[in-house]
């Protein structure tokens, strides 16, 4: 299983990165925009930060345009890749893209079948959004089981990301569904690491410590 970090924040890309727990990135319009930076200077920033692969999202649902955008980010870097809406435009241009030797990650899929599609297209990543999932009411692990077990089956080669996650319930059970890519916000990149009994059972064991050393230079 891989993680990828879900932003376009640079320092929180590169504060990640020199933890060793990032394998990827993932940036959408939406999380460009906050940033309020240039676009092209900020993905060629991630893009030599980040060793593993960068998705850069098209702004058009037209197929033809998706193609030209894609083409001129997929220049950017070996890293690239380029991320295309689910749907029909969407699906036809993942397949001029495959055709080309250029990575996609078709985005915001909310089912099995979808993904299904989007894996028979030839895309690189096929993500689907855990969060927007349960938001239709609907049990995302069961999708995203369901969904691992039909690509294992078919042997399809693309591999499933689990995006839009909010909360840690989240990380536990997209790890256990057997996805085999979860991109996380930073937010929640910083809580996987933390547990109060953690941080007191440490705690505990560095007070022994400077109280041994305390005994020890009385004697």
């Amino acid at each position: 299983m891989q993680i990828f970090i879900d932003t376009a924040n640079l320092r929180e890309i590169i504060k990640a990165n020199q933890r060793g727990i990032v394998d990827g990135c993932t940036t959408n319009p939406m999380l460009v925009a906050k940033e309020n930076v240039p676009f092209k200077e900020r993905m060629r920033e991630i893009l030599k930060v980040v060793q593993g692969d960068v998705s850069i999202e098209v702004t058009t649902n037209d197929p033809e345009e998706m193609v030209k955008e894609a083409t001129k980010y997929a220049n950017w870097g070996e890293n690239v890749a380029i991320k295309i809406p689910m749907g029909m435009a969407g699906l036809k241009a993942t397949k001029t893209l495959t055709d080309k030797g250029i990575k996609t990650n078709v985005t915001a899929c909310m089912t099995m079948h979808q993904a299904v599609l989007a894996a028979k297209s030839g895309a690189t990543y096929v993500s689907l959004f855990w969060g927007r999932i349960e938001d239709l009411g609907f049990d995302a692990q069961r999708v995203m089981e369901d969904t691992v077990k039909a690509f294992e089956k078919h042997k399809f080669d693309s591999k499933i990301i689990v995006g839009s996650i909010r909360q840690m319930s989240h990380i536990n059970r997209a790890i256990q569904s057997g996805a085999h890519i979860l991109t996380i916000p930073p937010a929640l990149l910083d809580k996987m690491a933390f547990h109060p009994r953690t941080e007191s059972t440490i705690k505990e064991f560095l007070d022994t410590w400077e109280e041994y050393q305390r005994v020890q230079k009385l004697d």
